[in-house]
């Protein structure tokens, strides 16, 4: 079987990307500029050049892999009508024309990326996985006998992190070709698609996660756009109105953070928080308030038991509440970003919720995370409120949009 590779159809920067003659090539784009499409074509190329030797593609979770490298690997040869077997099992591509051998991989625990040597190997969205990964993937790229060895990146910019110290090289440790891509680049989106995005991010957000710039997005106050002036509000709540909560399980400390939804704005109206407590005393005390009401608690607590047999969520339900929660939390950055968002668009008010207002005031960031040790106090109240904020009102980002056939057999 012939493989062929039409890079006339490519975007400009995936097209220098394909083109750089490094060991090591690195593609940080915005969202939509067609990262996974090219590394996946990328990874079906080596498996071609370097047969019947094996290659390794790395996601950040098997979950994500089966949404975006696994998808788009298996949309591409189903479309070119070319015969392959994966096996769900062993997380491998087989493709009998031309003997490829393509090891899917979760980056997810570094020391289980060990093993025999691979050709080559990719990483998608490594940005967001730990250092150790990278490096294990780095070790294995060394089998003699394939006629390419290479490692590709490709993803978009989370933090000035270990990633952001590969992609600048300054210490000249790599032989490495960095490519950057532009959302608005990508001219199969649509005007509405990049509109979106440039309406549910800052400026800063914009430059990370449309034109791929490494921004540090984790420096100084978490919810920096929160404004005591502008965003506190002492309006007196009906007793028509529909009443939900949000909930963060700790010891140390339960809380609920009461509000109101109308479905375009949220106003948290007052709040609950118990020291030294647990999810029976939680329940029960607002259970006197609000019986029945829905709540949207931390996702995890489906499966942890904070106080006792019972899950916390089995407490709630038990003492008549409506539980609505994702099958497990979002990303922080999500959650944030959900926050942050509508907090600039002054959709978020609050009352008399002392706690809320102090993480919005002093919740920060430390090294890439939010810092949850130095004031023990913190991050409880912020918590409470970003579970029905992110699942309420997401950031909804639209990846789908047609990509163009880049290859031919």
């Amino acid at each position: 079987m012939k493989f062929g590779i039409d890079k006339a159809r490519m975007l400009p920067h995936q097209r220098a990307f394909w083109d750089a003659p490094s060991f090591m090539k690195l593609l940080v784009g915005g969202y939509g500029c067609g990262k996974t499409h090219i590394g996946a074509l990328r990874m079906l190329f080596l498996s071609y050049i370097n047969r019947p030797y094996p290659v390794l593609y790395v996601s950040p979770t098997y979950p994500q892999a089966r949404r975006t490298i696994i998808f788009t690997l298996e949309a591409m040869l189903h479309n070119s009508r070319i015969r392959y077997d994966y096996n769900r099992t062993y997380h491998e591509f087989l493709i009998p024309g031309w003997g490829g051998l393509i090891w899917i991989a979760s980056g997810e625990i570094p020391n289980s990326l060990k093993g025999p040597n691979v050709a080559a190997a990719g990483i998608d969205e490594p940005f967001i996985q730990r250092k150790e990964t990278f490096d294990v993937v780095l070790s294995r790229v060394r089998e003699s006998k394939a006629k390419l060895n290479e490692i590709f990146l490709t993803g978009t910019p989370e933090q000035l992190n270990w990633g952001y110290d590969v992609a600048m090289n300054d210490e000249k440790k790599y032989d490495l070709s960095l490519i950057y891509g532009r959302t608005q680049d990508n001219t199969h989106l649509t005007d509405q698609f990049i509109q979106m995005l440039h309406d549910a991010y800052d400026e800063n957000q914009r430059a990370a996660y449309m034109n791929g710039i490494f921004v540090n997005l984790t420096k100084g106050r978490v919810y920096g756009y929160f404004n005591r002036h502008k965003h506190i509000d002492r309006q007196e709540i009906g007793s028509d109105r529909k009443v939900c909560a949000g909930i963060d399980f700790n010891v140390d400390y339960m809380t609920a953070e009461l509000f109101i939804d109308d479905g375009k704005r949220i106003h948290f109206f007052d709040e609950i928080r118990m020291s030294d407590s647990d999810t029976f005393a939680l329940a029960n005390m607002l259970h006197e308030r609000f019986p029945g009401i829905t709540v949207y608690p931390d996702a995890s607590g489906d499966s942890r038991k904070t106080s006792s047999k019972k899950s916390d969520h089995t407490i709630l339900r038990d003492k008549g509440f409506k539980v609505v929660a994702p099958s497990k939390n979002p990303a922080v950055k999500d959650r944030v970003n959900a926050v942050q968002r509508m907090l600039r668009a002054d959709e978020i008010t609050i009352g008399n919720c002392p706690f809320l207002i102090k993480d919005f005031e002093r919740v920060v960031w430390k090294n890439g995370e939010i810092d949850k040790l130095t004031d023990k106090s913190l991050t409880h109240a912020s918590d409470a409120a970003g579970y029905p904020v992110s699942f309420l009102h997401p950031v909804k980002i639209d990846k789908s949009y047609e990509q163009p056939s880049h290859w031919s057999v």
